[in-house]
């Protein structure tokens, strides 16, 4: 027999950590800007920081609304679902952003993410221009990892991803940035 979810212990887990925003369902534009006034409104006491939250998150969500492999239908709509969660602690913010990818996207993901930890931000820059250019020379681009290479630059921190397979063809993708408060 499957072991049954508990939602109580969830919530328990939840707590456990300093969450300010966790979000799991289909991704929309209206979800997104929900989301994003919701966390403007809880980092606005810290409004360098709150700024970059607010960047890294558009970033993460679009990433989802873009390229997640679980997709739900609404009517005749079909959204992208994923999960974002903001916590916090003494000195950071924390995004994490998960969703499920097709496998033969993991390697790619995982060398784009060693190659931007791997730079500096001059570094960075450069191959956001690059990326930008060869996305401007192909018709089947959404971006080319110009979003990832923007959340380095605004939280000028390392990306942490995780990978974990699903099953023979899908993987979750999960992808962590910290931002630094701000003393003010």
């Amino acid at each position: 027999m499957a072991k049954k979810f508990s939602f109580f212990h969830h919530y328990l887990n939840l707590n456990n950590h300093d969450i300010i925003v966790s979000y799991k369902g289909p991704m929309s534009d209206v979800i997104i800007h929900e989301i994003s006034k919701d966390i403007q409104n809880k980092v606005i006491e810290d409004p360098k920081a709150g700024k970059k939250v607010y960047s890294i998150f558009m970033e993460l969500a679009q990433n989802i609304f873009f390229y997640s492999g679980e997709v739900t239908q609404f009517g005749d709509k079909a959204y992208r679902i994923g999960s974002i969660v903001l916590s916090q602690d003494e000195t950071n913010y924390t995004l994490t952003a998960g969703n499920i990818v097709d496998k033969k996207w993991v390697p790619v993901l995982w060398d784009r993410c060693e190659l931007i930890n791997s730079l500096d931000r001059a570094a960075l820059r450069k191959l956001k221009f690059e990326a930008r250019d060869d996305n401007d020379k192909s018709e089947n681009s959404k971006g080319a990892g110009i979003g990832l290479i923007q959340v380095a630059l605004t939280s000028a921190q390392p990306i942490s991803v995780e990978f974990r397979d699903i099953d023979d063809q899908t993987s979750f993708f999960a992808l962590s940035v910290n931002i630094v408060k701000q003393k003010q």
